[in-house]
């Protein structure tokens, strides 16, 4: 339990899941808003035996990438991974498009993990071998009505990481993307959480997924991995 990986939206659903996943293999950086949510589960991963630390910020905030890097730096002594998890789903019609919710998408589904991205790539350069997994949808390929902003920053996200990989290739630092259908999680209005539940993905699942990409060896890069619901899209 040697490799330190940040985590964003570690406070509930995917990014929580996947905490709770890697618990026994790494030591984690979990990044969210809520202060007392990361304090619940560093304190569940200290009784999983592992080891976590909790930052509190907001991913949009000015500056905020470079303090988590350096706040990770300054307990674990490098980074190995990067998680980029933490996103907002929200719905609306090309016709009901305001610059307030095109704004959100953007900036918390694309420019935070680019951001990001950039704030960590130097340290993991010095480990020659890390991660960067960034977490997109099933809707960055496919067409789903009310879903334009949002198709748009996952859309953009999963560009994203296919240049980056490129620009990395040559310093061991590989780029992945999983892309979940839809998730049980709370970013679902209660109404059709409640409906579409048992038909959905599990956080567990999408974690599984981005677990197998972190534990893969240096001779392959996992490029993208699509967790669909079993019954189909919602």
């Amino acid at each position: 339990m040697n490799r330190v990986v940040i985590i964003t939206g570690a406070s509930s659903g995917i990014g929580e899941a996947t905490a709770l996943a890697l618990a026994e293999r790494f030591r984690m950086v979990l990044v969210a808003r809520r202060k007392e949510r990361l304090v619940e589960l560093v304190l569940k991963i200290r009784g999983l035996g592992g080891e976590a630390l909790a930052v509190t910020e907001d991913v949009i905030s000015p500056g905020a990438s470079e303090r988590i890097v350096a706040a990770s730096v300054a307990h674990f002594g490098g980074i190995d991974a990067l998680v980029n998890n933490a996103g907002a789903f929200e719905t609306a019609a090309v016709s009901a498009l305001t610059p307030e919710h095109v704004q959100r998408m953007l900036a918390l589904n694309l420019g935070a993990p680019m951001l990001l991205a950039r704030a960590v790539i130097p340290e993991l350069v010095k480990r020659k071998g890390g991660w960067i997994v960034n977490v997109s949808s099933m809707a960055a390929d496919a067409s789903f009505a009310g879903c334009g902003a949002y198709t748009a920053s996952k859309a953009g996200l999963e560009g994203f990481s296919r240049v980056l990989r490129e620009e990395l290739r040559s310093s061991n630092v590989r780029v992945g993307v999983v892309a979940p259908g839809a998730t049980d999680t709370a970013a679902w209005p209660d109404g059709a959480r409640a409906e579409s539940a048992k038909r959905m993905c599990r956080p567990e699942d999408v974690a599984a997924a981005i677990r197998f990409a972190l534990e893969a060896p240096l001779s392959a890069s996992i490029d993208r991995i699509v967790i669909a619901p079993p019954s189909g899209p919602l």
